[in-house]
């Protein structure tokens, strides 16, 4: 099955962010104010409505993942935030769509400052997301072969939580058993010469 979370996220995020910078925009420049409102507005709906599909194909796909310790740990705080900012966005969508029309100075700058908070979050859950892609290869068909061939099967219990860690000591050990050292001998070229 073709992963669907990680092709369509980045709309949602995107969208978010946008609808933060929007409303900062509509602080500073006061003329403006009802045009980046507006904006805003869309930029905070299609975001929600992308949010929602990013939680059900993430926590779908969560499933199917082959991960390891690390990669699961990354995974739990990355959905955990996913709940928290997508929350509170829905509730300034409501809140927004609700007090539009009637919304003054202050409550419209409380409004931004929790946009800003929650897209805070949400690069911080994208950035959790990023890394276990591109640093821990979660997804990532080759390093899909090496995590399920790994010495201890991944499971959610204490007795697996150091299997990673002993992976990557064993790796370590390896490199350093074939690392050559050029600088604590010198080759006798002259035996070279004499077998020639």
């Amino acid at each position: 099955m073709i992963p669907i979370h990680p092709r369509i996220v980045h709309f949602p995020v995107a969208f978010l962010i946008g609808a933060a910078l929007f409303g900062i925009l509509a602080l500073i420049f006061k003329s403006k104010r009802n045009v980046f409102k507006e904006v805003l507005f869309w930029n905070l709906a299609f975001g929600v409505a992308g949010t929602v599909v990013a939680i059900i194909t993430g926590l779908l796909e969560e499933k199917s993942l082959i991960h390891n310790d690390t990669i699961h740990s990354f995974m739990e705080t990355h959905e955990l935030l996913g709940f928290i900012f997508s929350g509170i966005f829905l509730v300034v969508l409501i809140w927004f769509i609700l007090r539009k029309s009637k919304m003054k100075n202050i409550e419209f700058t409380v409004m931004v400052v929790a946009l800003i908070l929650s897209a805070g979050l949400l690069g911080y859950s994208a950035h959790l997301g990023g890394t276990m892609v591109y640093e821990q290869g979660a997804g990532v068909i080759p390093m899909k072969n090496i995590i399920s061939h790994e010495e201890h099967n991944h499971s959610h219990n204490e007795e697996s939580t150091h299997h990673h860690e002993e992976f990557k000591d064993s790796q370590i050990n390896n490199e350093k058993e074939n690392n050559h050292e050029h600088s604590s001998h010198q080759h006798d070229d002259s035996l070279k010469l004499k077998r020639n």
